[in-house]
């Protein structure tokens, strides 16, 4: 081998290993792409053990304090409250009727984006399909109150993508005869009371929503239900494979952004576009209620502060569910992907011309 053959070989072998090296220090980047079955309930042996392993009741155990009717025998989470009885005039705290959320939090790629999907069965009891008015009235100045709650809001199943951090959440409602998606950002009253006003964490009146944007009519379950969010601030919704809603701009209210809503329920400021600042989402799941008027008694706004009595609450509605095959689906950056493939090309064409060098 002359001297110019060996130059060109040690700087083909120079190049192969410079490429080599960024592929695998791309491909050994957390941010890869793929999808993992967080809980099937499907395990030997699975037990409330088994899922106090993988899911928290942040918020107290709701109706199974009054009677625990959880039960995984069948391969996956099932849960009966065919007839509500928890119920309270304070704040959000009536909308949970059973909450559990997975111990582990999910990061958000940078660039990319994250997707949960469950799926999920729902047996509604005495709600109304059409609509049922409930009625209530203002605290502070007496006057009455009523509006028509959907379906889903007299008694859901509901899948839950929280971020804890921002209060931002995103929430499928599987009802009898309808379903909806919903798009709300919590008050750090609700998430974080600590923090005061003026704590640029702080989540108050000009910041937060809760806002139904659409609802659609379905059949018998079982449905897979999805939700995928985007680093760069928006969310899509997905049933049985099928978008239902997009929204872009995530924390700014569907109102303030002129987006198409379903108009439950109006926003009271500007909100915050989140974008780039949501980075660990948790999974959520339960059955919920959402009779309440917004601002749910929020201290910023006493005029709207609206008190329902349990009567009005509890009107033997109730929800039957089961949950299964809760599974998280990471995508990295497109570019990083790029970049991966093109490291690799390059890899090619350096070994390629290793096999060519002239004799």
């Amino acid at each position: 081998m002359n001297s110019s053959q060996t130059h060109w070989t040690r700087a083909a072998m120079q190049r192969t290993t410079l490429v080599l090296a960024a592929g695998l220090a791309l491909a050994a980047t957390p941010a890869t792409a793929g999808t993992v079955v967080y809980d099937s309930f499907d395990t030997p042996g699975y037990s409330l053990a088994s899922y106090g392993a993988k899911w928290v009741n942040p918020y107290g155990l709701g109706e199974m304090a009054l009677g625990d009717t959880r039960d995984f025998s069948g391969g996956s989470f099932a849960i009966k409250a065919p007839v509500f009885q928890t119920g309270y005039d304070f704040s959000v705290y009536d909308h949970l009727k059973y909450i559990a959320t997975s111990s582990q939090a999910f990061a958000v790629p940078t660039g990319g984006s994250l997707t949960f999907s469950s799926t999920i069965s729902a047996t509604a009891h005495n709600t109304q399909a059409t609509g049922r008015v409930i009625s209530g009235s203002y605290i502070q100045s007496g006057l009455p109150y009523s509006a028509t709650a959907l379906e889903g809001q007299q008694a859901g199943a509901v899948m839950n993508m929280i971020d804890f951090s921002t209060g931002q959440l995103f929430d499928w409602f599987i009802s009898g005869s309808t379903a909806f998606t919903l798009i709300e950002r919590l008050p750090s009253s609700v998430t974080n009371p600590a923090l005061l006003p003026g704590d640029p964490g702080y989540v108050g009146i000009d910041k937060m929503y809760t806002q139904i944007i659409k609802q659609i009519d379905i059949g018998p379950g079982p449905h897979t239900a999805s939700i995928s969010y985007s680093d760069a601030g928006s969310v899509s919704y997905f049933l049985d494979g099928a978008l239902v809603s997009q929204v872009d701009n995530v924390g700014i209210p569907l109102d303030q952004q002129g987006a198409n809503w379903s108009g439950v329920y109006p926003s009271y400021g500007p909100g915050e576009a989140l974008g780039g600042k949501i980075h660990n989402l948790t999974i959520g799941h339960g059955l919920f209620s959402l009779l309440d008027a917004f601002p749910f008694q929020h201290s910023d706004r006493p005029d709207l502060a609206v008190s329902i009595p349990v009567s009005e609450r509890l009107f033997g509605q109730g929800m039957d569910a089961s949950f299964d095959n809760f599974t998280v689906t990471s995508v990295p950056e497109p570019g990083s992907w790029a970049m991966l493939v093109a490291g690799l090309m390059g890899v090619g064409v350096a070994l390629r011309g290793r096999r060519t060098v002239p004799a």
